[in-house]
This record gives structure tokens, sequence and C-alpha cells, in this order.
């Protein structure tokens, strides 16, 4: 019988443990450490302004591009058709499309070709407006503007507050300008105060369009200004205008009619900024009942405007019926008047789910469903 060398044996069984062993910590390192980085990741993600904001690494944030291990999938935040829902159909209406929600209840209570993709124009910087009040921990802290942000607005003719080259404003100021007067100036100081620049704040626009669920919209600019890749609709407008008053400093701004922006050395009063919206309603009421007279508990509280050559006259507004909330959003309506009178019309046939016996029963609207805008994607 051959003699069998034990100690050799034990040797190489030893040696097979600890291999064992090696692998199966470096396999946890592996999970463990993954873990760790697509963590960091998102608070990268996260762009917080203070009063006194630390730099953030571009390389930082261009890193997050794969979240799905630790980022939640998104929840539509869709409405749903109410009970009542009906196809909004008004002699005379010029938008191309439109939509009645019920905001408390996220109900659809009329609509036409709301799933329809339109160029939004500023009604962008609703999303602007919320995706800033999420970031931004001080509204008190400040931005300068530079040259090379308010030259390319004045080239573009874009819709501009006033602020000027070497001014310093606060948050606030921004928020509220790029609002009321529909100032590009304002978002443009929004993004780069955020963001670093606006490219990397529309990076944060459409991860916020991912977690609101919307899927027929996508911006390519924190402004609205016309791009062909720049589109949304009528539905997910309504979602974005709710999700903005759901946050209170975003509904302080969509309901304000003035404000005047902080004193400095360029504007020593401040600015003084008028509501567009609450200049576009001023003389008009909601009639629903047909007695010629504003209805009680029912008032427009606020919104946004929105203008392109392209995208005409589109509008978003937040009603109030006593109490109750609604959104109605129209776009591509004929002119300034019309945007309104659009709105006025579906508040007054629609509001509450109870169309008019004896308003337009079997009328037609004026738009030719040809001409909505299908908008590349």
């Amino acid at each position: 019988m051959k003699r069998t060398n034990k100690k050799g044996g034990a040797a190489i069984v030893a040696v097979l443990i600890v291999i064992m062993l090696v692998a199966v910590g470096s396999a946890a390192l592996v999970v463990t450490g993954r873990y760790t980085i697509q963590a960091s990741k998102v608070a990268d993600a996260v762009v917080k302004v203070n009063s006194k904001p630390e730099e953030s690494s571009s390389e930082e944030v261009s890193e997050v591009d794969d979240l799905s291990s630790v980022v939640e999938e998104p929840v539509s935040n869709y409405p749903v058709k109410s009970a009542n829902y009906q196809d909004i159909n008004i002699k005379g209406m010029t938008a191309n499309s439109a939509i009645l929600v019920d905001a408390d209840t996220n109900e659809i209570v009329a609509g036409y070709n709301y799933e329809k993709k339109v160029y939004p124009a500023s009604l962008t910087k609703m999303l602007t407006l919320l995706v800033a009040a999420e970031n931004i921990q001080d509204m008190d802290a400040t931005y300068k503007f530079t040259s090379d942000d308010i030259d390319p607005l004045i080239e573009d003719n874009a819709s501009r507050a006033g602020f000027e080259a070497g001014e310093t404003v606060t948050m606030k100021d921004l928020l509220y300008s790029a609002i009321l007067v529909s100032g590009a100036d304002g978002t443009t100081g929004l993004a780069n105060a955020v963001a670093g620049s606006e490219e990397k704040f529309v990076e944060l626009m459409n991860a916020k369009i991912q977690e609101l669920g919307l899927t027929g919209t996508k911006f390519v600019n924190a402004s609205g200004l016309h791009n062909k890749n720049h589109y949304s609709t009528a539905q997910d407008i309504a979602v974005i205008t709710k999700a903005a008053m759901d946050n209170e400093t975003c509904r302080e701004v969509l309901t304000a009619t003035k404000y005047t922006t902080s004193k400095t050395k360029q504007h020593k009063d401040g600015i003084e900024l008028t509501s567009i919206v609450a200049q576009r309603i001023e003389g008009y009421y909601v009639d629903c009942d047909g007695d010629g007279e504003a209805d009680d508990g029912i008032s427009i509280e606020g919104g946004k405007t929105g203008f392109t050559d392209e995208a005409k006259y589109t509008l978003s507004t937040i009603l109030d019926d006593n109490g109750h909330t609604y959104i109605c959003v129209t776009t591509k309506s004929k002119d300034e008047l019309k945007s309104v009178e659009d709105q006025i019309a579906i508040y007054e046939k629609y509001l509450g789910g109870k169309a008019s016996d004896n308003k337009d029963k079997d009328s037609k609207t004026d738009t030719d469903t040809s001409s909505v805008s299908e908008v590349e994607d």
C-alpha cells in the first residue's frame, strides 16, 4: 500500500478554504459597494441652493445615468375621466386642445384633444418654478446676472422682467419674475443658480417629468422658447400645474397678482411685477347659471400664460369654486383674449361636471382638428 502524505492533503484543503472565503468576501464587497455608489449618485442628482452654495463637480452630476436600482418606478399622476366626463363642444372655441381637471379629485371633467402633442411656450415655466422651488433652501440666496445671461435673451426677443447684467437679485425675485411677467431672465437665473447651467437644469426638469410619470412631455430649455423637440400636451401641463399648486411656494407665486423685486443699484426701487394672468382676466367673470352676473365664490386665482409664433396662445388657470379647485389648460388659441374666453366658456359649461342644458347643446368648436400641432418626437 502506498503511503499517504496527510500533511500535504491538509494543506491543499486549507488553501481551498481560503480561496472560497476570499471569493465570498469579494462578492459581498461588489454588491454592497454598487449600492453605495448608486445611492451617492442620487444625492448628487439633487442640487440644493443655499446662502453659501458649495461648488459642485459637473462630473458628479454627469455620472447620474442609471438610478434604476435605487429609484422607484414613477407613479402616474394622470387624472382619470370622471363619471360625468364630457367631450368639450363649444361654439366659437379656438383652442386646438383643452382639458378641465378637478384638482381635488384628480378627475377629468371635460376635454378635447388633450393628449395631442403641442408646443407649450411659457407654460414650461411652471415646471421651472417647481424644480427650482424644490431645490432652493434659502429664498434670500442671491444670483448676479452677467452679460452672457442677458444678451442672448435680447437677441431672441424673449420676454424679460428687466434684470440687467451686473444686477444681484434673490431667488425669490427670480421665481416671481419667471411666472408673473414670464421673464426668461428669471428662468435663466434660476437654472444657473440651481444647477450651474441651463443644460444641467433641464436634466433636472426632465427627471421631474419622469417622476410625475408624464409620457407626452420633453423639454430642452427652461423658458419655453420654441424648439421642435420641446413639447407637451394639455393633459401633461394640467398635471404639472397641479404638482406646482401642491407646493406651497409655487402656489404663492402662481396665485400672486403683484410683486416688487429687491432694491438694487440698477433698480433703486426694485422692479414692480404685475401678473399677466391677472391682467388678462381683468373684467372677465364666470357665470355658470347664466344670470349675467359673476357666480358667488367662483374666481380664477392665477395660472400661467404662454406665447410663441408656433405655439400661439397657451394658458393654464387655477379656479376656486367655493373652496374646490379646478385647473383648465388650453393651447393654440387664436389670440390673447380668445385664450381667456375659451377658458371662461369651458368653466361656464362644464364646471363641476354639469354641462349647461341651455348653452350650445349641439354646438361645435371652430377648431379644425387637422390644425392640431403634431410635434416631432
